[in-house]
């Protein structure tokens, strides 16, 4: 292994949101035997910096799902790719229609907008967002995820629903919480790690992945070793071949000592 690509929450990161100093500990025994040890996560760049740095994640990472390739250290944006303002316009409409009661939110580099009745009251949200009366009046060619939720409805519903009236429209995936994300077709975690590897000439057999969520499957499925947190979801334990403890219990840790240590001998 060259690369550990690892999601950060429900994975890397405990369930309050924090980084463990036994987590920061290991990147850092990893990353000292050559290991990258990069975050490849569904939260977008203005909340991934800080999380990031103190866990010592690097040098590259994948941002919002794959709609973007960033540079932990120096905090820019390498690559983008946004989702036509055209084809979420388009996309709220039919799903207005297709599934009554849905409720709709906007992704932005620097913001997050969403409709009355989206947020939901016992979320955490640790930054300011803006509410609007209609999600078309928040679209614009700057939109990285569409974002749709339907009170009442579980994820995995509102994901098998929206698969089969997106399509090839959009990427459809989620990451946790009771809501659906499209991206632009085609744009996903494992096209974003494929494109960090290219950067630092590191093939998929190379990469061990690790995640937790509906979102991670396809870089789990792409790298050449996958692995997850006891608390993933069903369908995430069933596609990989090694499950370390809940990110709890400092799962990624132990996975990164295991990886620093066994790479240490073949160097000694």
């Amino acid at each position: 292994m060259r690369l550990v690509a690892t999601d950060l929450d429900g994975t890397l990161l405990r369930p309050d949101g924090t980084v463990s100093q036994r987590t920061v500990d290991a990147v850092q025994a990893a990353q000292q035997t050559g290991l990258h040890v990069v975050p490849v996560t569904g939260r977008p760049p203005r909340v991934t910096w800080e999380v990031a740095k103190r866990a010592g994640l690097g040098p590259l990472g994948v941002c919002s799902n794959g709609a973007l390739v960033v540079d932990v250290g120096t905090m820019e944006i390498l690559e983008t790719e946004t989702i036509a303002a055209e084809v979420a316009n388009r996309l709220v409409t039919v799903l207005r229609e297709r599934v009554p009661g849905a409720v709709f939110a906007v992704e932005e580099m620097e913001s997050f907008t969403h409709e009355a009745g989206f947020m939901s009251p016992e979320w955490y949200w640790d930054e300011e967002t803006r509410q609007v009366d209609d999600i078309i009046e928040a679209v614009s060619p700057l939109c990285i995820k569409l974002i749709v939720r339907r009170p009442g409805w579980s994820a995995g519903t509102l994901l098998a629903e929206l698969r089969r009236e997106v399509a090839e429209k959009g990427h459809v995936t989620s990451s946790g919480l009771d809501w659906v994300e499209i991206g632009a077709p085609g744009i996903s975690k494992a096209y974003a790690l494929e494109r960090i590897c290219a950067r630092l000439g590191i093939g998929a057999l190379e990469v061990l992945a690790i995640g937790d969520n509906h979102n991670d499957l396809t870089v789990l499925a792409w790298a050449g070793r996958a692995a997850a947190p006891a608390n993933a979801i069903p369908e995430v334990l069933a596609a990989v071949q090694q499950v370390v403890p809940s990110n709890q219990d400092d799962g990624v840790a132990q996975l990164l000592e295991d990886l620093a240590a066994e790479t240490a001998a073949r160097q000694a």
